[in-house]
């Protein structure tokens, strides 16, 4: 009984989302260059569990605010959990993600890792790093910034989806 009971919720929960989602869409199409309504786009489609489809549309929603000088440091996608963590995945606003493609490493989204429970605590920010050369992406890795220095926590390949990304944050996290 308890099962159907929680798909029952989860049901109306996807109809709920779903719903907000046309809303959204339906709103786009009147107010195109509104940063807020792609941004809201992005965390609607995380939550339906179309991941790499809102990292592809942060992109978008990271143009739409750069035109409309509006600043924010990063966008919160959504969240996922492992059986000892809670992962907030934000894609990154900074400078260097707003700037045009140079030299160097751009940390195009990341993930904040709680603890689980009733007063979770930040443990962790890993990085999906990009890095530049000659305006061209030449490498990637997952790393971490560790007081004015920076751990490196292995390569992948530069085309990776988000999937892939995701589960090799959450081996590194395992460890």
């Amino acid at each position: 009984m308890l099962f159907l009971a929680f798909l029952m919720a989860a049901t109306l929960f996807a109809e709920e989302q779903g719903a907000e989602l046309k809303k959204i869409e339906e709103a786009l199409k009147t107010s195109p260059d509104d940063p807020v309504l792609h941004y809201r786009k992005c965390q609607l489609l995380f939550a339906d569990g179309k991941e790499q489809e809102s990292i592809d549309h942060a992109a978008v929603a990271l143009t739409k605010f750069k035109e409309a000088d509006q600043d924010l440091a990063w966008m919160k996608l959504g969240t996922f959990k492992t059986d000892r963590y809670r992962i907030d995945v934000h894609f990154n606003m900074g400078p260097e993600e707003r700037a045009e493609i140079r030299d160097g490493i751009v940390r195009p989204y990341s993930f904040r890792v709680w603890t689980l429970g009733d007063e979770p605590e930040l443990v962790r920010i890993l990085d999906f790093e990009l890095g530049y050369s000659n305006g061209k992406v030449v490498t990637a890795a997952i790393g971490a910034m560790t007081g004015g220095g920076h751990s490196n926590y292995g390569i992948v390949d530069p085309k990776s989806d988000f999937s892939t990304i995701k589960k090799r944050v959450v081996e590194i996290l395992a460890r």
